[in-house]
């Protein structure tokens, strides 16, 4: 009465029709559930029997452990002691069978955010392999029964807490379940949406014959269900009917009765429920024909949709899986680069001569180097290398043009900054061969021949990127570093995601098994990855003029063997990790290390001894650098990188067999 009009508007009194208990078959057993976590007893040697289209109630304040006994029912949770048994076989969380015929509905809401009331719904129906031809008739025949038909193209966060209770509710029986166990299902939602999900409940038990086992600390509610089991601290205090727990205490109402049974547990202690059934489980549970069902590739590609419509509808998600790859291509492929051009130098000519000035020119012509103004003195010279303005400093002698004139080789000086050990090392080679250059080339012009050189001439010729750029060399390696890097951060937020927002649920109560959500969340980021592999390839060949000398169907295959190796790896930190922030940091920290130090982009892994060698082998990167290098500059071929194929494949069987077990299939 305390609601606004236009709430208990067509508002009606709830009537509850009698069960026909004709059928005593039980649909839920348990006997003696224990649940311990350490040296904390949750749920204390619990018994009860529940028969088929029964609604049995749960009746406790919260954290007594109505939420843990109904986990262990649905295989959540693994039992401490005592066995329970659904449809007369043993609880199985890997039992495909049984899952099918039971509804879940958690305390706390568990669908998808990311998908519609309408995709949720077709989403779990996939998953529960309900008949392709009947999925719209069902969904569209829930949507009407549910009142859910104007919300359907909303998402569940826009929707009102009793409108996603009906959702969770119509998603809970989209695959006509025999049994459904909701988890306080009406908290926080008003007096007349908690009647409304009462009508659809006993709809359920009177006329379809579901069995029903509700968990709830409203009194009211306790006194709908057929039987109830009181509950307080973790121990079954009492469980029969309401009106018979009542009269049992000599009390007014089912409220007052529980009170007497709190101030009197041990007149209250919890009765077993025997049931000769559980002689015979052992043998009825052999039949494990359904135990861990078969891969269905319907199932994962259901997950693969919601996968992909989730990244689809988070623009800085898919932003960052589409456009970091490129803006890291063009950081790394300008940035890391080992030539070595227009050095900046100055010169102190003390000679002032014809041969010096033409000396100077060798300098002046070449694309390595870049002149800066004259040096006036050598405090001069000292303070433009300190503070980095030069990087080459030439001192000319005052007699440099005549002892040249006279056949002598006269002494020069350079100075060179060392303070980038690989520069300075390249620079004094540069000086170095443009003076023994200056030299010959006034030999041939004054003598008409060269000077006297050694008996045997060595010429470096180089067999690969002859013209020795850095990009031809460095390019195919960044590639190799962003297709390492960004699929294995995208796919580990995957899992964690799920297990941070408890959507996780619904791989613990639906009939898909581990390798199917393995493998369904994994595909959509490895076909991310290829088109990232894509626009990187097109990137190196018309941005940095890198040509794919070889095959680029093999350097194709190459990429797909390596982005499913790198996605598994993300799995894999994914499944391991709690949270997100944890995938964020643990997966670029594993997969850095490894792709610039140890996979031959720094130095060839060839070179490598000792752990360093043996971490360069044990990761994906080096092997996919080495096809990334051979396809680009030394045209290899399918046949010469069959080594490399096979050991990405078997690093991606790998992650993913190993991410499958780190996958938990139950709550711990």
């Amino acid at each position: 009465q305390l609601l606004p009009e236009a709430k208990r508007r067509g508002h009606r009194t709830l009537v509850i029709p009698p069960r026909d208990v004709a059928d005593g078959e039980a649909a839920i057993e348990a006997e003696g559930l224990t649940k311990r976590f350490n040296n904390f007893t949750a749920v204390d040697h619990v018994s009860f029997r529940i028969g088929r289209g029964e609604i049995f109630g749960f009746l406790g304040s919260n954290g007594c452990g109505k939420t843990t006994t109904m986990k262990m029912l649905t295989g959540l949770l693994p039992a401490s002691e005592g066995k329970a048994q659904l449809f007369g076989r043993p609880v199985n969380p890997k039992d495909i069978g049984t899952r099918k015929r039971v509804g879940y509905m958690s305390q706390s809401f568990s669908l998808y955010r990311e998908l519609t009331v309408r995709q949720n719904l077709v989403l779990h129906a996939r998953l529960f392999h309900v008949p392709a031809g009947e999925i719209q008739s069902r969904v569209d025949a829930l949507m009407e029964e549910f009142a859910l038909r104007p919300y359907a193209g909303a998402l569940p966060d826009a929707l009102p807490v009793g409108i996603r209770q009906r959702l969770s509710l119509a998603v809970a029986v989209v695959h006509e379940p025999e049994m459904l166990i909701l988890d306080e299902p009406t908290s926080g939602v008003d007096p007349v949406a908690r009647d409304e999900f009462w009508e659809r409940l006993i709809d359920l038990s009177r006329h379809h014959n579901v069995t029903i086992f509700i968990s709830t600390h409203f009194m009211n509610e306790g006194e709908r269900c057929d039987r109830i089991s009181l509950m307080h601290a973790g121990r079954v205090l009492a469980s029969d009917t309401p009106a018979a727990l009542i009269r049992s205490r000599g009390a007014a109402n089912l409220e007052q009765a529980f009170i007497s049974y709190l101030e009197q547990p041990e007149e209250g202690a919890p009765r077993a429920e025997s049931s000769a059934a559980f002689i015979n489980a052992a043998a009825r549970g052999k039949d494990e024909s359904s135990a861990r069902g078969f891969f269905s590739p319907c199932r994962a590609w259901a997950y693969t949709r919601r996968e992909a419509m989730e990244i689809r509808r988070d623009p800085i998600r898919l932003a960052f899986a589409l456009l970091a790859p490129l803006l890291l291509m063009i950081v790394f492929g300008y940035g890391i680069s080992f030539d070595v051009e227009k050095l900046p130098f100055a010169a102190l000519d003390r000679d002032q001569t014809p041969e010096s000035r033409t000396y100077l020119e060798q300098f002046r012509g070449s694309r390595y180097f870049q002149e800066r103004s004259p040096i006036a003195s050598h405090a001069d010279l000292e303070r433009r290398l300190a503070s980095g303005e030069l990087k080459v400093a030439i001192e000319i002698p005052p007699d440099f043009g005549l002892r040249l004139r006279r056949g002598a080789r006269p002494e020069i000086g350079a100075w060179v900054d060392g303070a980038m050990p690989f520069r300075g090392e390249t620079a004094r080679g540069y000086v170095n061969a443009l003076y023994l250059t200056y030299l010959d080339e006034l030999s041939l012009r004054e003598q008409g021949r060269l000077r006297d050189r050694l008996p045997v001439i060595i010429e470096n010729r180089f067999r690969y990127n002859q013209g020795f750029k850095s990009a031809d060399a460095m390019v195919p390696g960044v590639i190799m570093v962003i297709l390492g890097v960004i699929p294995a951060i995208m796919t580990a937020l995957a899992v964690a995601r799920e297990k941070e927002l408890g959507s996780i649920i619904n791989l613990y109560v639906t009939p898909i098994t581990g390798a199917e959500f393995i493998l369904g969340k994994q595909l959509p980021y490895v076909v991310i990855a290829i088109l990232n592999f894509l626009c990187l390839l097109l990137m190196a060949v018309l941005l940095f003029e890198v040509p794919v000398r070889g095959s680029v169907a093999a350097l194709m295959l190459g990429a797909l063997l390596y982005t499913l190796a790198t996605t598994g790896f993300g799995l894999v930190v994914s499944c391991f990790v709690k949270s997100q922030i944890a995938a964020i940091f643990a997966a670029p920290l594993l997969v850095v290390i490894p792709a610039t130090n140890f996979s031959g982009l720094m130095s060839p892994v060839s070179s490598l001894t000792g752990g360093a060698k043996v971490m360069g082998y044990s990761f994906p990167a080096a092997y996919f650098h080495g096809i990334s290098v051979g396809a680009f500059t030394k045209a290899l071929g399918f046949g010469d990188l069959a080594g490399s194929y096979l050991a990405l494949g078997g690093f991606f069987a790998a992650f993913v067999v190993l991410a499958r077990i780190l996958l938990k299939t139950q709550e711990t």
